[in-house]
């Protein structure tokens, strides 16, 4: 299953090494939640392939080629969404981090709003993303 990348997005010169730093700190994320309980991997993993598609050709073909990750970028890819583990974690850690923050966090209705408005729409995005058979 070997993907590679035919043409690199266009970006400007000046925003690849950011890029390419945001990929690395997304992927440490995702390597850390293949050992940690509460940290996500598909996610990070999703994001890091994101970023490094737009500053990296060796290192997105590594991160699309790799045993473990690489399916989840596949899958992910192709619509064929996330594992349904993933999806539960995911669904289960945003609504109490969005819960927490909108209800102790913020103290101004209006940050209290954007809060609850931007995690409605994120819960909503991940709850209509497909399930993988994976």
């Amino acid at each position: 299953m070997a993907q590679t990348v035919t043409q690199r997005p266009k970006v400007r010169a000046w925003l690849r090494p950011v890029y390419f730093t945001l990929g690395s700190l997304f992927l440490a994320i995702g390597i850390a939640g293949v050992v940690l309980p509460l940290v996500p991997t598909t996610g990070p993993v999703i994001l890091a392939a994101y970023f490094y598609a737009r500053s990296s050709d060796r290192f997105h073909d590594w991160l699309v080629n790799h045993p473990r990750f690489g399916p989840l970028i596949a899958d992910f890819r192709a619509g064929k969404g996330i594992p349904f583990k993933t999806k539960v974690w995911a669904l289960t850690a945003m609504t109490l981090a969005f819960s927490v923050s909108a209800a102790f966090v913020t103290t101004n209705w209006i940050a209290r709003s954007v809060v609850i408005a931007i995690g409605v729409g994120a819960i909503t995005y991940v709850a209509r993303l497909p399930v993988s058979r994976r």
